[in-house]
């Protein structure tokens, strides 16, 4: 079995990094970073109305790189109708809610150990797979990679390590000492938490939701609205790879240029999302607003964006609308076949396929 890994402190040794290896990669996704950005502010549809799909979407892609099982769509039918006996529902849904509750630290202070504890209670929260420490460092010698053959890919730092590794990356987070480029240190930052691995269980939630909320953090999104997650998923054999040539050959800049390039593809498939969800909000809230002449048909258009599957009571819940008129412009909607029903009378779900599908 692996010896503990003796990981560095941050910043990284002179000398490590090679911009020249990964430059076109930088300027790429650095320039489609700020596309997206400016795409964000300039939507016909206010950001704060799509964003809690994308994260919902964002949470079950990085937990089905832990092994979750469930559909996007079974994500969100779980809003409207909650399963709590369901691990899987519950694993996402506390990924979706740490992520809000991240965001609102962050508005009110800086990265701290309490952070991301809190983080990490948030995600264990309920019936879920549990560590033996929640919300809490470890205590005692983590592995990674259990194979078949009941060996080891990768052990993490010894737990006496681990506060005094997480209190300088905390410490480069908020005031680093060098002159790299955000997203150069965003790639650091991400794999120097999967290096430290400092919780029992949950460690690569925790380092992915780090990439977005770093990003907020350093004024390069709007938003903590951007997902590396699935990219990662298609490239899962890679990502753990070049993480650990890191650490068992320092080799920092294959695994940055790898980062970067995740970063311009992921931002591609955004920009292409945002605009198409741009142009289907301007077409349906047109036609909404040509069924009724009431101003009802915004709030409602506008919370499709944040519950593409959803039901009245919710509609109702979000708006404030009178169930009479959510009723009836939902019923105008299917008729135009701008939504599509479960096929009950009682207990009618609505599906909005055409953002599905763009989602998706």
């Amino acid at each position: 079995m692996k010896k503990s890994f003796d990981a560095k402190f941050l910043p990284l040794d002179n000398g490590v990094i090679d911009y020249t290896y990964f430059l076109d990669e930088l300027i790429d996704a650095t320039s489609k970073l700020e596309v997206y950005k400016e795409k964000i502010i300039d939507s016909k549809l206010e950001s704060s109305w799509f964003m809690p799909t994308l994260q919902q979407k964002e949470a079950w892609a990085s937990s089905l790189l832990e092994g979750t099982q469930i559909t996007l769509d079974g994500v969100l039918i779980n809003q409207i109708e909650p399963d709590n006996e369901d691990v899987n529902k519950n694993e996402v849904a506390n990924y979706f809610r740490a992520s809000k509750i991240g965001l609102q630290i962050l508005n009110q202070e800086k990265f701290t150990n309490d952070f991301f504890c809190k983080i990490h209670s948030v995600l264990m929260e309920g019936n879920v797979r549990k560590p033996k420490l929640i919300g809490e460092y470890r205590k005692s010698q983590n592995y990674i990679g259990k194979n078949k053959d009941n060996s080891v890919t990768y052990t993490p730092p010894k737990a006496e390590m681990v506060p005094e590794l997480m209190n300088n990356l905390i410490s480069y987070i908020n005031g680093p000492q060098d002159s790299l480029k955000p997203l150069v240190r965003t790639a650091i930052i991400h794999a120097q938490f999967e290096t430290i691995h400092p919780f029992n269980d949950g460690n690569g939630r925790v380092g992915r939701m780090l990439i977005p909320f770093y990003l907020y953090y350093v004024n390069q999104i709007e938003l903590p609205c951007f997902f590396i997650s699935e990219a990662l998923e298609h490239d899962k054999l890679k990502y753990y790879t070049l993480l650990n040539n890191i650490r068992e050959k320092n080799d920092w800049n294959e695994w940055i240029k790898f980062f970067l390039d995740t970063v311009a593809r992921q931002c591609d498939k955004y920009i292409n999302i945002v605009s198409a969800i741009n142009k289907l909000y301007e077409n349906d809230l047109k036609v909404a607003c040509e069924l009724t002449k009431s101003s009802n048909a915004v709030p409602l258009i506008n919370s499709l964006y944040s519950y593409p599957i959803t039901n009245a009571k919710q509609i109702v819940e979000k708006t404030g609308l009178p169930v009479t008129s959510v009723n009836r412009l939902l019923g105008a909607l299917v008729e135009k076949k701008i939504l599509e029903t479960n096929g009950k009378k009682r207990n009618i779900q609505y599906f909005y396929f055409r953002l599905l599908d763009i989602i998706r």
